[in-house]
């Protein structure tokens, strides 16, 4: 839908939810932008839903993680913003669907926008834009995809002094124990829970549960299904509204994928479950250890173009830290009934309505938006196609000869971005743009290699 026809779609809602929202209070509005790598960019303003359209920032689709952070290269060449178009802006609208009144601060509501070029195209680069491209393919065959995900992620000790110098590393962990399930790590946390919950189930927000992790520091909540673009929003906003919890209590939160060194305690994954329905029934079930044969079809297409793929999963440098088959973080291509070593456990108990795929792949670091879109696009494909589907995993993988997931950012960058399908199922403008902001992560990444000397070097050859 081109810019003008959302406008007038988008109107008159939005006229009825600034006249609810004023009624109810509101006097803010926290306007929220995706950025290419999933961080939203927000701005607070007087609360007005405006129903001509937003100004986005085209930099916004050309930014790098931490703003260039340590090395300055605040941005990547890209054709949404440069020194030959100006880095203009672009147009936006807010989507009715995500605007919501804050519980926990009623003053505040929040809303999220999509993205349109000056002509009037929907922006290319928007990640929300490429998820809705995909969601429409899985509804035009018959199906809504549900998502859930859960996040696991790192709390420490808030210090602005060492964190202004970069040295995160020295953070301490909040809580005293690394026990998985613990109710007593901290005296705080239980507290700490349940207003966390209580503020999302405000903004319509399902947490299923929040518990400890594995790893001094480490937690981890699961949020409740929702349609695949509204699950991306979701997993967005939690994130958003944890870290902003954390900062009023004196903390801070990450979701960097592995900040203990490899081997030691756990990674920070996100777990995707995905499912399909049709007319109200779960498309997927068939019973205990069984599928139906759509599900087949669309587990097929998610493992054929897993590696193509695999970026949206792991799209970070850090994210390729996490690679550990003992503690589940899958190396290969594979499946299997409840198997928790393979990218893919095929979840089918305790009901039908719980039947589903677990895609374990996906580190805290994805951009949610990207990663959902590469799961639904993929099945979409093997349904479409008729995909056969390869008999699951039965025994120890480390023993099995199976196709292995790219182990390196460069990798994972030279699979994504000669991939065909990729071009067709996100747009080859974004296939293009999405591989110059992973090449500019690792270009950045061997500059500061290049121009530090590791503790590795002075450990070994200083005294020898």
């Amino acid at each position: 839908m081109e810019f003008e026809d959302r406008v007038a779609a988008y109107a008159p809602k939005l006229e009825a939810l600034q006249a609810e929202l004023a009624s109810r209070g509101a006097e803010f509005v926290e306007v929220h932008t995706v950025d290419t790598s999933g961080v939203v960019r927000s701005k607070i303003a007087p609360l007005k839903l405006s129903t001509s359209g937003e100004s986005i920032n085209a930099i916004l689709y050309c930014v790098t993680h931490g703003d260039g952070q340590p090395m300055g290269d605040v941005a990547f060449a890209s054709p949404s913003a440069n020194e030959e178009n100006g880095f203009p802006n672009i147009k936006g609208i807010i989507d009715p669907d995500t605007v919501v009144q804050h519980g926990w601060k009623p003053k505040f509501a929040s809303a999220i926008t999509r993205s349109y070029m000056l002509d009037g195209a929907p922006c290319a680069y928007d990640p929300r834009n490429v998820l809705a491209r995909v969601e429409e393919r899985a509804r035009a065959l018959g199906y809504e995809p549900k998502f859930a995900l859960e996040y696991e992620f790192g709390i420490f000790h808030a210090d602005h002094d060492l964190m202004r110098a970069g040295r995160y590393r020295e953070l301490k962990p909040w809580g005293h124990s690394l026990i998985n399930y613990d109710l007593v790590r901290s005296g705080e946390y239980q507290d700490f829970a349940a207003e966390f919950i209580t503020r999302m189930k405000s903004i319509d927000i399902g947490v299923a549960s929040l518990v400890t992790e594995y790893g001094y520091g480490m937690y981890e909540y699961a949020l409740t299904p929702k349609s695949a673009l509204a699950a991306a929003d979701a997993a967005m906003r939690a994130k958003l509204h944890l870290r902003e919890l954390c900062a009023e209590r004196g903390l801070v939160a990450t979701f960097m994928t592995r900040f203990q060194p490899p081997g030691k305690e756990s990674a920070c994954g996100a777990h995707h479950h995905v499912s399909l329905w049709r007319d109200g029934k779960p498309a997927f079930a068939a019973g205990p250890n069984r599928l139906t044969p759509v599900a087949e079809k669309f587990l097929a297409g998610v493992l054929n173009r897993m590696q193509e793929t695999h970026i949206f999963f792991r799209p970070t440098v850090n994210s390729y830290r996490r690679f550990d088959r003992g503690a589940w973080s899958p190396e290969d291509v594979a499946w299997g009934f409840e198997n928790r070593t393979a990218p893919i456990r095929a979840i089918t108990t305790p009901n039908d309505a719980a039947c589903r795929f677990e895609h374990r792949a996906p580190g805290a670091d994805v951009n949610p938006y990207l990663s959902i879109a590469a799961i639904l696009a993929a099945g979409c494909e093997g349904i479409e196609k008729n995909l056969p589907l390869e008999p699951p995993v039965t025994s120890n993988l480390a023993n099995l000869d199976k196709p292995k997931l790219p182990r390196t950012l460069k990798a994972s960058i030279e699979a994504f971005a000669g991939s065909d399908f990729c071009a067709e199922a996100f747009g080859e403008a974004f296939r293009d743009n999405y591989a110059e902001s992973r090449r500019a992560e690792q270009a950045a990444f061997d500059a500061w290699q290049a121009s530090h000397i590791t503790d590795f070097e002075w450990q070994r050859y200083f005294v020898s």
